[in-house]
């Protein structure tokens, strides 16, 4: 159980990711990816335990945070229907500056690395998100095991077996990528003439 701090942080976060992101509207899957990718791109203590789903990292405390915004009026959850299905539109609630007035030194300590995360990832879809995110994921899982010199093609491989769903022309460019950018543990950047390390 986490404690009533680190709760109000949450919140207050949730709020902050929708009113940074474009048109101050997030899905409930961009608001989870985010906040994996917070965690771990930028080391912003969140203190989700995000494990692989099928739709990428996941943490269930994500989504029952978001209700408890919800029902708090910091954040507004509609419902709207999509060609394959359906989605949801998270966008600020009438409560949302109370909210975060209750997170306002975490928040103030955390802005230039939520401002990234949204300015860097906000834009991209649901499935974007899930493939990135598990790109990742993946890395981070070969890091813990010690392996720090992974080649990128293997990277690909192995998001590939988790997400064969995915081109692999798809996941290699998403890979070269986040390799360019540092977002990776287990594979270096590339050298400066263009060369794996």
């Amino acid at each position: 159980m986490i404690g009533q701090d680190s709760w109000w942080r949450r919140l207050a976060l949730i709020v902050a990711l929708v009113e940074r992101a474009p048109g101050q509207v997030l899905g409930r899957t961009a608001i989870v990816k985010l906040a994996y990718l917070l965690q771990i791109l930028r080391g912003v203590p969140v203190g989700y335990g995000f494990r692989l789903y099928t739709y990428g990292p996941f943490h269930a405390d994500v989504l029952s945070d978001l209700d408890s915004a919800r029902s708090l009026q910091a954040v507004t959850v509609k419902t709207v229907p999509h060609p394959t299905g359906y989605g949801y539109e998270v966008r600020p609630g009438p409560e949302a500056e109370g909210i975060k007035a209750r997170a306002a030194e975490w928040l103030s300590r955390h802005q230039a690395d939520i401002e990234w995360v949204v300015d860097s990832f906000a834009g991209h879809t649901a499935s974007e998100l899930e493939l990135l995110s598990t790109c990742v994921y993946v890395d981070r899982e070969l890091a813990a095991r010690g392996q720090s010199d992974v080649a990128a093609e293997e990277l690909v491989r192995r998001v590939r077996e988790v997400k064969p769903h995915f081109p692999e022309t798809q996941v290699a460019a998403l890979v070269r990528s986040g390799q360019a950018q540092g977002w990776f543990s287990a594979i270096a950047r590339p050298q400066a003439n263009g060369q794996d390390t």
